[in-house]
């Protein structure tokens, strides 16, 4: 919806005009009254109107005198002004001002829709006209950005054709994630917050989503990034500032330092805002080696009874005061090498059974899936621990086959009870999850299938006693349901039970 003020000083008109334009543009507008030429100026300050219909003799300060000071503010709505008057000079001063229109009273309700109608269609195209012009900046910003080989030349040509060109005597590149908002554009919803409350008029300040989702600022004024935080509504914003840049040819070098800084969040918890040179030492240079035969050492535990030394050496590499003297990247090279040396490892020699930890290894193996470095360790720590008894286990069922024999035995004891997974991982003891893996591993079958395997063999045993009726043979082996035992019977034999047993009947004719 469009924001229309009307400025009027008898009282009867601005609601005259309100309510035709509210008949005749149902929905379309949000309506703001003013009395005087004052009134309405504090309403324009505070408010982003996009029309205003105002008479010219207006007390304490009238329509042209108005129209004068709006020319002042960076938000200027369209404007049409109204007057009882036939009066040419007042028409030559109000084309002056870039005037929609010039409306007499009494108001004619045709000649109100037609200018209503001319100003709404003008600021549609404006609107759309804007919106290919900040979608064709997003996109050439961010060919810039992604593109690896670009030189600072092809930077500054396209540039030339851009706002950005506007920030050549230096300007700040910022990097925004708002973690939980509900707003679908987000770089729209900074920059009403910024046009709301930031002293620099919106033109000086560019705002963008880049690949990542992230809102890019760019701005002549590192105070926008401060007053920013102070009227955010939301507390889980995070923003990453750049070092001040004079030179267009090197705005994908501050957009790097913008997103460098965004991301030592991770490992500067508690901040809402890192500006470059913070970090700067990290950004460049030679990065500390992640220390990889503690890493070793951890892999080789796992599996083993050494739990308490798995978090012991896990604690010590994830040092929140070491990481953080190091750098980012050091942590990112730090992250890489569990994934390699202790996830990827204990992983293959694990398997792709348990569903939970999949999900789980997926999640950690992006440090940027979590909001911060306490809610990775957290994460990874119970990942490592949970693998560690995984294995544990794993080692256990391998070196010690009298398990999965003992299993089998008892299935064989007691094929023809009510039988589950649960009820022989619980009698050898052995984790719900473990055992199911092991089973396969061991039967090259799954429990449901090798029980009903046993079970069919069982009955075409029964079956050749012609004295036992079919339904008596399903009980013995323990189908309760006699429907059950025959689809079961005829889907690991390919006929039913009754045809088996006809079968023996044929022989002993012949």
């Amino acid at each position: 919806m469009y924001k229309l003020l009307i400025v009027d000083d008898e009282r009867n008109i601005r609601l005259g005009i309100r309510a035709m334009i509210s008949r005749e543009f149902p929905e379309s507008f949000t309506f703001m009254l003013a009395s005087n030429g004052e009134e309405a100026l504090t309403l324009l300050k505070n408010e982003q109107i996009d029309i205003m219909f105002t008479d010219i003799k207006m007390p304490t300060m009238d329509g042209i005198a108005l129209v004068q000071e709006i020319q002042k503010l960076d938000r200027k709505p369209e404007v049409v002004m109204i007057s009882g008057y036939d009066d040419f000079e007042y028409a030559k001063e109000a084309i002056k001002y870039r005037v929609k229109d010039y409306l007499l009273k009494p108001i004619n309700r045709d000649e109100l829709k037609n200018t209503v109608n001319q100003v709404l269609n003008e600021l549609i195209t404006d609107k759309q006209n804007q919106f290919d012009f900040d979608e064709y900046t997003s996109n050439q910003l961010n060919y810039i950005f992604l593109n690896p080989k670009i030189s600072e030349d092809e930077i500054e040509a396209i540039a030339a054709r851009l706002p950005i060109a506007l920030f050549g005597d230096g300007y700040y590149v910022g990097a925004l994630t708002c973690l939980k908002s509900d707003a679908e554009d987000q770089a729209s919803w900074v920059k009403g917050i910024l046009t709301n409350y930031c002293n620099e008029p919106p033109q000086n300040i560019l705002c963008f989503h880049d690949k990542d989702g992230n809102v890019v600022m760019i701005t002549t004024e590192d105070s926008v990034f401060t007053e920013l935080i102070n009227h955010l509504p939301l507390r889980n914003v995070s923003i990453g500032v750049s070092g001040k840049e004079n030179s267009i040819r090197k705005i994908k070098t501050a957009y790097e330092q913008a997103i460098f800084s965004l991301k030592s969040h991770f490992i500067l918890p508690g901040r809402s805002m890192i500006w470059f040179e913070e970090v700067s030492n990290h950004f460049i240079g030679d990065v500390q080696p992640p220390p990889i035969d503690e890493l070793k050492k951890i892999s080789n535990m796992i599996g083993t009874n050494r739990d308490q030394e798995i978090r012991i050496h896990l604690l010590e590499v994830l040092n929140i005061d070491v990481i953080s003297a190091y750098g980012l990247k050091y942590m990112e090279a730090l992250h890489d090498a569990i994934n390699r040396i202790i996830l990827d490892e204990a992983f293959k020699r694990l398997g792709e059974e348990s569903i939970e930890i999949l999900k789980r290894y997926d999640k950690v193996g992006d440090i940027y899936h979590f909001e911060r470095f306490y809610d990775y360790v957290y994460e990874l720590e119970n990942l490592i621990l949970l693998l560690h008894e995984y294995n544990k286990q794993l080692k256990l069922v391998y070196s010690e086959q009298k398990y999965m024999e003992k299993a089998i035995k008892y299935i064989h004891e007691n094929y023809n009870k009510d039988l589950n997974l649960a009820v022989v991982s619980n009698y050898v003891s052995l984790n719900y999850s473990y055992f199911s893996h092991m089973f396969k591993v061991y039967t090259g079958q799954n429990f449901v299938d090798y029980l009903k395997k046993i079970r069919i063999e069982q009955a075409k045993i029964l079956l050749k006693n012609l004295e036992l009726k079919i339904f008596e043979v399903g009980t013995i082996v323990g189908y309760k349901n006699p429907k059950r035992f025959t689809k079961v019977f005829r889907e690991l034999e390919g006929i039913s039970p009754k045809e088996y047993q006809e079968g023996f009947l044929l022989k002993d004719y012949s």
